[in-house]
């Protein structure tokens, strides 16, 4: 190591060579880093959204879910396959192991689902997504006013979603809302009866006379002409003059039997902007580019497009990505300068002088830059995790140019040469550095072994914060030693500065407190176990989350109302939301959808609503999400008959896909019958709603949906001579109508909507006398060829892996183990029919193994940090007393999460990760230097105190500038810094209760050993 410094000392080209390649490096890389909100979330998940409008439940399950799920269970690899199918609307969720990428995924379920097209009813397309794709979404607009809906909606869907998609890095564009043309033809049931002319030979007209064809070329004078057929429908009079039928003297026209008009396409959803009928606008990017640049472009196309709509037309963002970004990306690299500004400060106070305070803060920019460009590299781009862990390293890269600087600090007391100073003191401490560094590292490396979409957010914050620790060491033993030994000041000893003067102070009373704990070491180890036991009790008290809380300036908030309710009704209620929400001076826009529509991927009822609320910046308001949350929420629990959900949008996407469920904690119940589910999911909901720890039970089956069940009687049929196929159009056509084809004109396609008097099933006495044509011209009543009811039917059957299943969520207070603990007991006296089972569900059992795959990774961080202190003391006794500080730093943590009411979470588990990596850098120092001055001839009581002594500057200062850098994020004002928030308070409360741990703990555990040895 000597002769690797003497050269860097002397060639001083190489070292300055290194230093502008990290330059120039990390700028390039800076400029065309990608920025995103998280990285690539590649959930191995895909949804299948199927859409059949008008059928009910058990029709979706048994013509749709049941055979798309059946098939997609054969896929090998796959994990888990659920199901849900409510009114005309189908979700199969497709969920592969881990390993298997979303390509591969979605290929898998494409090609299986070639198989069963054939099987589906016709007209259905089922249509894929994942999580990756929902989170793709980057910004979203509302378009209202302007006059006509349809035209509204043409001009967004044609003139501005066209040229959205030319935008670069934009993947797809999402118009719904508004109203789309149609041509109604209105049939005359008596008209028909008269000519003998059933609803199918209408529709089979319109399909025949609507076509095109090419015939083939003719060649004449040199040239090649194309014959073109072409006997498509363009206007109402084409329309009316098309003949029905054939065999007759004289044709009967369409014109003769209905009435031909202008419509719109019936639509059973409601889309809202800031409370009025509205058009909106969903754009997606590509994965792997710059939101931010894709909302900058698409704005400022979308401005330029202005005047193509209708006068009047106002154009409001209610969703913008970009806005979070940028403000994360603004207050992270606020956090990461005033990070490293405290870092400085602690610098200099204890050092007391400018000049190797500046020689060790010149490695953070050098080291940020050098990590930026391992960092794309790999692969990684900018978001809230990676831009977070670099702001959070910041006290950490400092650590080993500290350790050397302080080394070569004190070796300038004993000679004049500055250069004999940085080589002899940072070859001293070399070992110990490199150890305690490849230490902390090492603690990333199980994180490996983490799966589910915690890994995701896992391995993009290793790898940052384990990049910039190996550049910070290979700085601190370059650059460091080369900046010492050309400057004779900076070994210049300052005496009585506050922070030596303090220094003398602490070292006082540690060596009062040494002395004391020595003569008393079994009641210092009684006193450590104590506190061991206590922070685990605490722990097993907590709560516990997978995420904790975001504030994304946006609220998500999902109404559910009683299975069956209308959607004027469910629109009617929000309303109402919608003002509520406006009145909040905190709101900019509030965007509402009831019901989906049949080209998107939402699946949610007519009974239920989703109001996404913008928020001004946060420099426009006075309160936080939370604030306006909890606002919303008393002004929202007056209105009866709905249960509300409050999510952050992004959060809530990345919720469900843990596990299909937007809620931490379920019970689901299997089985075969939908009625004996619904009765045990009653006995089910009275356990909950007695234990004071659970609020908010969703019992979906507690309200059934009512339907009118119109059953064919065959016999009936055949006595009229009546196809079910015509009494079913007939069905069809007095309410939905019937599409028969399509014209296309201007860009857009027109439908031809074939109905009958909505007045033939205005009611249900209406209903049962719609009269129905027969072949020889009578009339007769429904009723009377038909058995009609009303009945209860479920509002949503659900499956998973092929078998029926009902789930109940809620919301759980207080220690979640304690909880289900308490449940499981009480659960046993439900009494289950043969072939029915249940289980705890939700993001519960993702909770319970992430925790143990979390533990399991800081097992195997211990195990390997152990190994390498093995190899760095050639001792396996010494390491074992070292590792004692991992225990004691993980009490301070607990402490500090119990004290400031933090839930156990990813992040926290990435932060005990992180502490058992270095709260043991300090003991790694302390014990190598003590085991020195043993070896000079130094008894072992002595070396400890004279170790204390030596090493209690390094100790503080890499101590307190790790916590001053963390201190920003501990407080947390950004999306990035609340995700990790838990982190720096996991990590100061360790480090606190490390210091401890090292100059107290770990001296009095070595004297103990030796002692033993000795007597023995």
């Amino acid at each position: 190591m000597r002769a690797f410094l003497k050269f860097i000392t002397s060639y001083p080209t190489a070292t300055v060579l290194l230093v502008v390649f990290i330059v120039f490096s990390g700028a390039y890389s800076f400029l065309h880093m990608p920025v995103d909100l998280f990285p690539d979330l590649e959930v191995p998940v895909v949804n299948i959204i199927t859409h059949y409008p008008g059928a009910a439940p058990e029709d979706m399950e048994m013509l749709v879910s049941r055979p798309v799920e059946d098939e997609m269970r054969t896929i090998p690899g796959i994990k888990r396959v659920a199901s849900m199918s409510v009114q005309g609307l189908s979700l199969v969720t497709a969920e592969f192991s881990w390993g298997t990428t979303v390509r591969d995924a979605r290929q898998l379920v494409q090609a299986r689902l070639a198989r069963v097209r054939n099987i589906l009813p016709q007209g259905v397309r089922p249509r894929l997504e994942n999580i990756d794709t929902t989170l793709q979404e980057v910004s979203g607009y509302v378009f209202y006013g302007g006059g006509d809906p349809v035209t509204l909606r043409n001009t967004v869907s044609h003139a501005i979603a066209g040229r959205l998609m030319s935008v670069e890095g934009v993947s797809s564009v999402d118009v719904i809302g508004g109203d789309r043309q149609a041509f109604i033809v209105t049939l005359r049931p008596e008209a028909l009866a008269w000519f003998h002319i059933s609803i199918t030979e209408v529709i089979t007209a319109l399909k025949r006379h609507n076509l095109t064809a090419v015939a083939g070329f003719i060649e004449r004078s040199g040239k090649e002409y194309l014959i073109r057929g072409d006997a498509r429908l363009k206007t109402l009079e084409d329309l009316r003059s098309i003949p029905v039928t054939r065999n007759r003297e004289a044709p009967v026209l369409l014109g003769m039997v209905a009435e031909v008009q202008e419509g719109r396409v019936p639509r059973h959803y409601v889309v809202r902007g800031d409370g009025v009928p509205a058009v909106a606008l969903i754009v997606h990017k590509q994965p792997g580019v710059s939101t931010i640049d894709v909302v900058r472009d698409v704005d400022k196309v979308l401005l330029g497009l202005k005047d193509l709509l209708p006068e009047g037309t106002t154009v409001k963002k209610f969703y913008d990505q970009s806005e979070i970004i940028l403000e994360s990306r603004s207050e992270i690299v606020q956090d990461l300068f005033v990070g490293a500004l405290l870092a400085v400060l602690v610098l200099y106070f204890f050092l007391g002088d400018l000049r190797p305070t500046l020689i060790v803060g010149i490695t953070i920019p050098l080291t940020l830059l050098a990590t930026i460009a391992v960092m794309r590299s790999l692969g990684l781009g900018f978001n809230v995790i990676t831009m977070t862990a670099m702001a959070l390293a910041i006290g950490m890269i400092v650590d080993d140019a500290i350790v050397v600087a302080e080394n070569i600090f004190r070796h300038g007391k004993t000679t004049s040469d500055p250069k004999e100073a940085a080589i002899e003191g940072a070859a001293e401490i070399a070992g110990p550095d490199a150890s305690g560094t490849f230490t902390t590292v090492a603690a990333f490396i199980p994180l490996i072994v983490v799966t589910g979409i915690a890994s995701l957010f896992l391995r993009p914050f290793g790898l940052t914060i384990s990049s910039a620790l190996v550049v910070s060491l290979l700085l601190s033993l370059t650059l460091v030693p080369l900046l010492f030994s050309r400057s004779t000041k900076a070994l210049t000893q300052q005496e009585g500065f506050l922070g030596q003067r303090l220094l003398w102070f602490v070292h006082g009373r540690l060596q009062t407190i040494l002395k004391f704990s020595f003569r008393h070491r079994a009641a210092v180890i009684i006193v450590a176990l104590i506190s061991l036991g206590g922070a685990g009790l605490l722990a097993f008290m907590g709560k516990a989350a997978v995420l904790p809380p975001m504030d994304e300036g946006a609220i998500l908030i999902e109404y559910i109302m009683p299975p069956g309710t209308s959607l004027a009704e469910s629109d009617r209620i929000g309303e109402i939301l919608d003002r509520i929400a406006l009145q909040d001076p905190g709101v900019s826009c509030v965007y509402r959808r009831n019901g989906s529509p049949e080209n998107g991927y939402q699946i949610e009822g007519v009974n239920k609503g989703e109001l996404l609320i913008k928020l001004r910046p946060k420099t426009e308001r006075s309160r936080s999400a939370a604030q306006i949350i909890e606002s919303l929420k008393r002004a929202y629990s007056k209105i009866e008959g709905c249960v509300f959900l409050y999510h952050q949008p992004t959060q809530e996407k990345i919720d469900e896909s843990f596990s299909g469920l937007p809620a931490l904690f379920g019970i689901t119940i299997y089985g075969v019958d939908t009625e004996k589910l619904a009765f045990l999911a009653g006995q089910v909901e009275n356990i909950l709603s007695s234990d004071p720890a659970i609020s908010n039970v969703i019992n979906n089956t507690k309200v059934k949906a009512s339907e009118i069940d119109v059953r064919l009687r065959h016999d009936r049929l055949a006595l009229y001579g009546l196809e079910p196929s015509e009494v079913l159009y007939a069905l069809q056509a007095a309410r939905n109508g019937v599409e028969a084809t399509k014209i296309f004109r201007n860009r857009q396609e027109v439908a031809v909507i074939v109905k009958t008097d909505p007045e033939y099933a205005s009611d249900l006495e209406a209903l049962r006398k719609m009269p129905i044509g027969t072949p020889n011209g009578s009339m007769v009543p429904l009723e009377q060829i038909a058995d009609i009811r009303i009945r209860n039917a479920p509002s949503a059957i659900t499956h998973i892996n092929g078998q029926r299943e009902v789930t109940i969520i809620a919301e759980l207070d207080g220690n979640i183990q304690a909880v289900v603990s308490r449940l499981k007991d009480r659960l046993r006296s439900v009494s289950l029919p043969q072939g029915y089972s249940i289980e705890i569900s939700g993001q519960y059992n993702v909770v319970i193994k992430t925790a143990f795959e979390m533990l399991l990774a800081i097992l195997c961080a211990v195990v390997l940090i152990y190994f390498i202190m093995v190899m760095q003391f050639g001792s396996w006794s010494q390491p074992l007393i070292i590792l004692v500080t991992i225990p004691i730093a993980l009490v301070g943590a607990v402490l500090a999460l119990f004290i400031t009411g933090h839930s156990l979470d990813v992040s926290v588990g990435m932060g005990a990760v992180t502490l058992a990596g270095i709260s043991v850098n300090n003991a790694i120092v302390l014990i190598d230097y003590c085991n020195k001055k043993v070896l000079s001839g130094m008894g072992i009581a002595e070396a400890l105190m004279s170790a204390v002594s030596v090493r209690l500057r390094p100790i503080l200062l890499t101590t307190f500038t790790t916590i001053a850098a963390l201190i920003p994020t501990a407080i947390g004002t950004t999306v990035g810094s609340r995700i990790f928030q838990p982190f720096a308070i996991t990590v100061i409360g360790g480090l606190i209760t490390a210091v401890i741990a090292t100059v107290v703990i770990v001296p009095v555990l070595v004297l103990f050993t030796e002692k033993s040895k000795a007597i023995s």
